[in-house]
């Protein structure tokens, strides 16, 4: 893939134009910084993203950042909170695994240097059932280890047409398939 492509996966065009803006952030095969994102750039995407910050485990994400559309989601604000204190004040326990699951997939946006697509179906925590498309991509303090996640839900309560091909699926693109060395690696 040629650098700054956008991956064929990554299908919603508004994520897509997101990873178009967070590519540009990777000056030298570094990771954007938390500091490099501009809220004004991400504009009308704002509602939707989450900025977390990565711990040593899934259960230790703590939400730095949960837009407006996401606590809409949610039913709640998660700001503050780790997956472990949501798994334990808001889901319910049929809903562990898949709660887990997420947990892990994000998780490993940092541990293992990847760019991660979804498209899913859940049961916001106090709403209907929804579909929704999710973009994750790492960020970094100091360029080279990622300690954060920059992630976009977008849902289908936005009645956009993309929602009616709506297929589920989950990709995860290692940096280096992307053109994006680890230079902590060397």
């Amino acid at each position: 893939m040629r650098t700054g492509a956008v991956p064929a996966v990554i299908l919603h065009p508004r994520l897509r134009a997101l990873y178009l803006y967070w590519r540009g952030l990777v000056v030298e095969g570094r990771l954007p910084r938390r500091r490099d994102i501009d809220a004004i750039a991400l504009g009308p995407l704002l509602p939707h993203i989450n900025l977390l910050d990565v711990g040593a485990t899934p259960d230790e994400l703590r939400y730095r950042l949960a837009g407006g559309a996401i606590c809409q989601a949610f039913g709640f604000e998660p700001r503050g909170l780790t997956r472990a204190e949501i798994r334990q004040r808001h889901v319910a326990p049929a809903a562990h695994a898949d709660f887990d699951e997420t947990s892990r997939q994000t998780h490993d946006v940092a541990a293992r240097r990847i760019v991660a697509y979804t498209h899913d179906r859940m049961t916001s925590y106090d709403r209907q059932f929804i579909a929704y498309a999710r973009l994750m991509l790492p960020l970094s303090e100091d360029g080279i280890h990622a300690t954060g996640v920059l992630g976009c839900i977008l849902t289908s309560a936005d009645r956009d047409p993309f929602w009616n091909d709506f297929v589920e699926l989950h990709h995860e693109l290692p940096l280096a398939e992307l053109g994006i060395p680890d230079p902590g690696a060397a």
